[in-house]
């Protein structure tokens, strides 16, 4: 559907291949077509118990699976000692649980802001009941909803900076991946002033963060490698910055965190990183599927079989399968 020259994504379903794994096609939230080439390929998103990969499928039908680059940057990136000694000091179970609570607030904060890039406005008195919503979808404690006035001071802090830097998206949460052997999903893609008083325009990519507690080298090596991503698929514009952006704790009016990435770390360090990951030789998993009625008179066999994330793909590969696939969840 267009709206000025910025197209929307239509909406996709998230699909059960079987119990525990969920496929989903992967859509950006909006897309200039005007400003930018529509990729050949069609990426999706396979979540399995505990796991989490890209697959396309390549020309001989065969799926072809790509870790996230926060997979790849969980695995290898160097542990942050401030983070490892509040998790000391807070004890492991806890900080799990903090650490998924905000991980949960910063899930509805990004689907809120790209809300209010994609529609130019956003009422922030709907905020309770939607967050109301999101707590009983996503099964989190009723407590939750206490985050409400936080998350409005956080989406007026992206309106200000939206404003302050005359950020015109040219797309938000596109899928790609990359023939390095990686894939993700970026948060933005923009033309903005490089300072709000700037007259001249730059391509930026910013990915967003819901901490308030500054940004860490993760965060970088994520920016760069989304970066070689994108020039992999966009020859035509290449980025000419990367930017990290989060919300402050404000009172009076909205402030927000907006640092430019473009020097913070050896680029070859980023590509040791990615390097590290591919020695250690990580394949995707098998599953077990179990189903049927148990009869203690035969085989147990008949009612559990293994099988690879590959061949459960290609088995749902059909347009037969395609078809018959029911969403989950009504957008």
């Amino acid at each position: 559907m267009a709206k000025e020259e910025i197209t929307k994504a239509p909406v996709m379903g998230v699909f059960e291949l079987a119990p525990d794994v969920t496929r989903e096609e992967m859509q950006a939230v909006f897309f200039d077509t005007n400003a930018l080439r529509v990729p050949s390929y069609r990426l999706y998103q396979l979540n399995t118990k505990g796991a989490r990969y890209y697959y396309v499928i390549n020309d001989d039908g065969k799926p072809e699976f790509f870790p996230s680059v926060t997979t790849i940057l969980g695995e290898v990136s160097p542990r942050n000692p401030f983070l490892e000694k509040w998790r000391a000091e807070m004890g492991l179970e806890k900080a799990a649980a903090y650490t998924q609570e905000r991980a949960n607030y910063g899930t509805f904060l990004h689907a809120s802001i790209e809300r209010l890039l994609v529609n130019r406005s956003y009422d922030l008195d709907l905020l309770k009941a939607e967050l109301a919503k999101y707590i009983e979808r996503e099964q989190l404690p009723t407590d939750f909803i206490n985050y409400a006035e936080d998350l409005k001071k956080d989406i007026l802090s992206f309106a200000q900076w939206v404003i302050d830097y005359d950020v015109k998206p040219l797309c938000v949460e596109e899928s790609l991946f990359s023939s390095l052997g990686y894939a993700g999903m970026i948060d933005l893609v923009c033309t903005l002033k490089p300072t709000p008083k700037s007259k001249e325009r730059i391509v930026a990519m910013v990915d967003f963060k819901s901490g308030r507690n500054g940004f860490y080298e993760s965060h970088v090596h994520q920016l760069y490698l989304y970066k070689d991503m994108w020039l992999e698929n966009f020859p035509e514009i290449p980025i000419q910055s990367v930017f990290n952006w989060s919300p402050k704790d404000w009172r009076k009016s909205p402030s927000y965190n907006f640092k430019c990435q473009d020097d913070a770390i050896d680029p070859r360090i980023t590509a040791t990183l990615l390097e590290q990951y591919k020695l250690r030789k990580t394949e995707t998993k098998d599953i077990t599927l179990v189903s049927g009625t148990i009869s203690l008179e035969s085989d147990l066999s008949e009612n559990y079989k293994t099988i690879s994330l590959e061949e459960l793909v290609k088995e749902k590969n059909t347009d037969k399968e395609e078809a018959d696939d029911k969403p989950l969840f009504e957008e």
